[in-house]
C-alpha cells in the first residue's frame, strides 16, 4: 500500500459481539483469615440518652400531668365530649373513623381508675398522654442539646457540668412549653382524641 493513499470502508460494518456478564472472581472478596476491624470502645460510648436526658423527660412530664389534672373539666364538655366518652365506656365506635386504637387506650382507663365519671376518667387519659408528650420532647431535646454543643468547635471546651445544665435546661424548657401552648394544654384536660 502507497503512502497516502486511503481506503474506503465497505458499506458493510463488522457485527459487534454481546456483552459478556462479568463474574466475579474470588480475588475480588476479601480474604477469610483477616480478621474484621473492631472499632476501640471509647469513654463517651455508652446508652444513648443520658441521665440528665431521662430527668429533663421526667420531671417534665411530673409537671405537665399535675398541672393538667390540677385544671381537668369535672364532667362533659362541648363538641365530641360527650360522644368519644360513650364510645371509651363501651370500647366503640364513637363516629368515623372510630379512632380505634384512641378508643381502647381510653377504654382501659376507664375500667382502671374506680371513681368519678366516665368523662373525667377519659380526660385523665387526655392528660396522660399529652404529659408523657411533653416528657418525650424534652428528652429528645435534651439529647439533642449535647448532640449540638458537642458538634460545634466554639462549645467543645465547655465543661461537662454545664454542658448537662444547659441540655437539661433546654429540654426541660422545650417540652414545658409544648405542654403549656394553648391547644395542646386545651386538649389535655378534656374528653378529646388529639393528645
Amino acid at each position: 500500500m502507497a503512502k497516502g493513499k486511503r481506503i474506503k470502508p465497505s458499506g458493510k460494518k463488522k457485527p459487534t459481539p454481546p456483552p459478556t456478564e462479568s463474574v466475579p472472581t474470588h480475588a475480588a472478596l476479601p480474604p477469610e483469615s483477616s480478621p474484621p476491624k473492631v472499632m476501640p470502645v471509647t469513654k463517651s460510648e455508652g446508652p444513648f440518652f443520658r441521665r440528665v436526658d431521662w430527668t429533663a423527660a421526667l420531671v417534665a412530664t411530673l409537671i405537665s400531668l399535675g398541672v393538667y389534672l390540677y385544671t381537668l373539666a369535672p364532667d362533659v364538655t362541648l363538641e365530641d365530649s360527650g360522644e368519644l366518652a360513650v364510645g371509651s365506656m363501651y370500647a366503640g365506635v364513637p363516629h368515623p373513623p372510630g379512632y380505634p386504637m384512641w378508643t381502647i387506650y381510653s377504654w382501659v382507663f376507664t375500667k382502671i381508675l374506680p371513681f368519678s365519671n366516665i368523662a373525667w376518667r377519659v380526660a385523665v387519659s387526655s392528660a396522660v398522654a399529652a404529659a408523657l408528650s411533653c416528657g418525650l420532647l424534652a428528652l429528645m431535646i435534651s439529647r439533642g442539646t449535647q448532640l449540638i454543643l458537642s458538634g460545634l468547635e466554639t462549645f467543645k471546651s465547655l465543661p461537662e457540668k454545664t454542658e448537662r445544665g444547659l441540655s437539661l435546661c433546654s429540654g426541660l424548657s422545650a417540652g414545658l412549653i409544648f405542654g403549656f401552648n394553648g391547644f395542646i394544654w386545651s386538649q389535655a384536660v378534656i374528653v378529646e382524641v388529639y393528645t
